[in-house]
């Protein structure tokens, strides 16, 4: 048999390679920050999301409360405007209870026959206020311009005052 040789790489060239181009280089670092961002994205969401559920609980807790107190008030209405409690109100106030005994009918007194003066009275009216009445005043009329044809004027009847009104 015959032997073949093998060619033996000396160790200088086995070491030697060829360089990483740059755009390699490049390329994996803006993955590599690319994902960082990705994992400081996630977090603030995380981290958002757990803090909008605390706000969450809290505005739970605060419905439920404010149920509570709504039951609450609406039962003391109720209790409040229950017959017995209406009852025991009037009686703190002084007023009583009505039954047929407590009842006092009212009968006015048969009618007087009327004096003479309130005969009188009854049958004038009153015009105190319409003693002294003054006769209602036209307002000036302002003078007409030369331009103007002048109208025949109607004849006025005398005007009456308050209290020849007030007689008819």
């Amino acid at each position: 048999m015959s032997k073949r040789k093998q060619s033996v790489k000396s160790k200088t060239q086995s070491a030697r390679r060829d360089p990483i181009p740059w755009k390699y280089c490049f390329l994996t670092l803006a993955c590599g920050l690319m994902l960082v961002v990705g994992f400081f994205f996630a977090a603030r969401s995380h981290f958002a999301s757990i803090d909008f559920g605390i706000k969450n609980s809290r505005l739970r807790k605060q419905i439920e409360e404010l149920e509570s107190d709504k039951r609450r008030l609406i039962l003391s209405k109720e209790i409040a405007l229950s017959p017995a409690e209406i009852k025991k109100a009037a009686r703190k106030i002084g007023l009583t209870e009505m039954t047929a005994s407590n009842i006092e009918v009212y009968r006015p007194a048969p009618p007087k026959e009327k004096s003479k003066t309130e005969k009188l009275i009854a049958e004038k009216p009153r015009l105190a206020f319409l003693e002294k009445a003054e006769p209602i005043r036209k307002e000036d009329k302002k003078p007409e311009a030369k331009t103007e044809k002048k109208l025949p004027e109607a004849k006025e009847k005398p005007e009456k005052s308050r209290v020849q009104i007030a007689r008819k």
